[in-house]
């Protein structure tokens, strides 16, 4: 049969078209048996709702905003990928259309700002920290949002971030497990809440260990946020008097950066430097030799981050604070034994 309406439905089943909504958006507020009823007139009647009618009905768009930023560096591409594929997937699961709008120098002509200005958006999920201002137009709006991937211990907003203190403390355990006591720090100094959270768990791994190392081993230029910059760090502990056998870096990007800079100047990994950081990008599997890292679950942040998000679309209850453990130490060839 075609064109049926939810209106047919409804009188089909002998109820009103909001409690057939309700059942086709498995929402609570109508009984178990009404529900079974719907549910086998749509079944016998190979009932599929339009897009157009469900937003009618329920004045919702069922869109979702993803916000990236427009320029990244290529190996961050990776890790947002693999975000994105969750985000996706669970989108569609859910019922969403999955929109990219990359971020604008100027919000007022922007996408997302359109979205908002036109009821076009049901959510937002932004992957990266969002300024106070920004937040304030976002509530005036009445638009829920999720961050991904926050890097402030005490985030003021609902979001789904990673435990990047245990990961830092994980990983350098390791090295120091491998007989490493001379051990380099590399972060980003520019994103001072990750920086933090990461030099934190170094810092606590050192002295459990009851290891002290250099201050000039300690590199936190804020530069150091890709694969290039990266390198201005290492060259910086290359003129150190006295060297680290191991380094341990805040991101796969900065790690593989290193390592490069490091094969080109002849040196070799891990025979004379061993390397450590934390996100498992897919490169880090495939560079030679193969990176040791941390797993970040960045499938399970996607998903978590998108059923949060309709969870506050619908106006149900969740937490809006979802810290996952990042302690999945991945071994590979980047780290040598020290005997």
């Amino acid at each position: 049969m075609s064109k049926i309406t939810i209106k047919q439905i409804a009188e089909l089943a002998g109820v009103s078209v909001s409690a057939v909504s309700f059942v086709l958006n498995n929402k609570k507020g109508v009984s178990d048996d009404t529900r079974r009823r719907v549910l086998k007139i749509i079944d016998d009647l190979n009932y599929t709702p339009n897009v157009n009618s469900r937003r009618l009905t329920l004045h919702r768009s069922f869109n979702i905003i993803v916000s990236i930023e427009a320029k990244t560096s290529p190996l961050d591409n990776f890790f947002y990928v693999a975000l994105l594929n969750s985000i996706v997937k669970t989108g569609g699961t859910l019922g969403y259309n999955i929109v990219l709008s990359p971020e604008s120098t100027c919000f007022e002509n922007s996408h997302l700002a359109d979205a908002l200005s036109q009821s076009n958006a049901d959510g937002i999920i932004f992957l990266r920290d969002i300024s106070s201002d920004m937040q304030a137009y976002i509530d005036k709006a009445e638009v829920p949002f999720v961050i991904i991937d926050t890097q402030k211990s005490n985030p003021p907003y609902p979001c789904v971030k990673m435990d990047y203190q245990l990961s830092a403390y994980t990983a350098t355990m390791h090295l120091i497990s491998k007989g490493h006591k001379k051990i380099a720090f590399i972060g980003v100094g520019s994103i001072a809440d990750f920086y933090l959270n990461s030099f934190n768990g170094y810092k606590a791994a050192l002295s459990e260990a009851n290891i002290q190392i250099p201050l000039e081993w300690i590199r936190s230029e804020a530069e150091a946020g890709d694969e290039n910059s990266a390198k201005e760090c290492i060259k910086s502990i290359l003129r150190c008097k006295e060297l680290p056998t191991a380094i341990y870096c805040t991101g796969d990007i900065l790690a593989i950066g290193i390592m490069s800079y490091l094969q080109d100047c002849g040196l070799r990994i891990p025979e004379d430097f061993s390397i450590c950081s934390v996100d498992d990008i897919i490169l880090s599997r495939y560079y030679h030799p193969a990176l040791t890292t941390i797993n970040v679950d960045k499938d399970l942040m996607g998903r978590l981050a998108v059923e949060m998000l309709d969870r506050l679309i619908r106006h149900e209850e969740t937490d809006t604070l979802i810290t996952i453990k990042s302690d999945d130490l991945i071994e590979r060839s980047s780290v040598k034994t020290l005997l």
